[in-house]
């Protein structure tokens, strides 16, 4: 039973491995698509992904300032625009307006009643 085993095994190993050298070669016929149908709209999977991609974007312009504010957006300007000063500004009108209505309260409560204020509106400054 030995005697046969060997050479049966080494046939398998054989077999194995020319299986493996003609699948790796072989191309699959039909799973690729054609390369111009995989970017046009009509392969979008939804009609709005169709109605989108049928219509060509509009870019920004661009900006030949060396400045690096000259890349900011509107929002990103206005909001360095109010930037540290004027925020200890509204702070310290904040605190000033909260021992006017209650003298008792101390400089930290009203410090804190302010942060608390403009946590909870951070539009209004």
């Amino acid at each position: 039973m030995r005697k046969y085993l060997t050479p049966a095994l080494a046939g398998l190993v054989i077999l194995g491995s020319a299986t493996l050298a003609i699948a790796q070669t072989t191309e699959p016929s039909n799973t690729m698509p054609p390369p111009d149908s995989s970017t046009s709209p009509s392969s979008a999977s939804s009609p709005h992904q169709r109605d989108t991609t049928s219509n060509p974007s509009s870019e920004s312009t661009t900006t030949n300032g060396t400045d690096p504010s000259a890349a900011s957006t509107p929002h990103q300007r206005q909001a360095t625009a109010s930037g540290s000063g004027s925020h200890s500004k509204m702070m310290k009108e904040c605190i000033a307006k909260q021992r006017a209505q209650d003298s008792s309260m101390s400089k930290e409560q009203a410090k804190k009643t302010c942060k608390e204020q403009i946590k909870a509106n951070p539009d209004q400054g």
